[in-house]
C-alpha cells in the first residue's frame, strides 16, 4: 500500500503556517515562496483547479514532486 495523498486545506494550512504566499489566478492557485533562490527570484508552484478546488481535493502525484523539487519540502513535515 502506498502513502496516503495529501489534501489541499493540510497543504493550504502549511503553506500558512510557514509564510508562503498563495495567489488566486482563475481556478488556478499560485504558491510563492518565502524565500528567494540564488537567482534572485522567489520559487513558485501553480496547482491546476483539480488539485485546489475544496479543502478535501486531493494533491496530484505530479504536484508533490514540484514541491519536493522546487520548494524542497518534505512530504512527511505537512500535517
Amino acid at each position: 500500500m502506498g502513502r496516503p495523498r495529501i489534501k489541499w486545506g493540510r497543504l493550504q494550512r502549511y503553506f500558512q503556517r510557514h509564510g508562503y504566499e498563495i495567489r488566486f489566478a482563475g481556478g488556478e492557485i499560485v504558491v510563492v515562496s518565502p524565500i528567494k533562490g540564488p537567482d534572485g527570484l522567489r520559487p513558485t508552484v501553480k496547482f491546476g483547479h483539480t488539485s485546489c478546488n475544496s479543502a478535501g481535493a486531493e494533491i496530484l502525484k505530479c504536484y508533490e514532486s514540484k514541491l519536493r523539487n522546487v520548494f524542497g519540502i518534505n512530504l512527511d513535515d505537512i500535517d
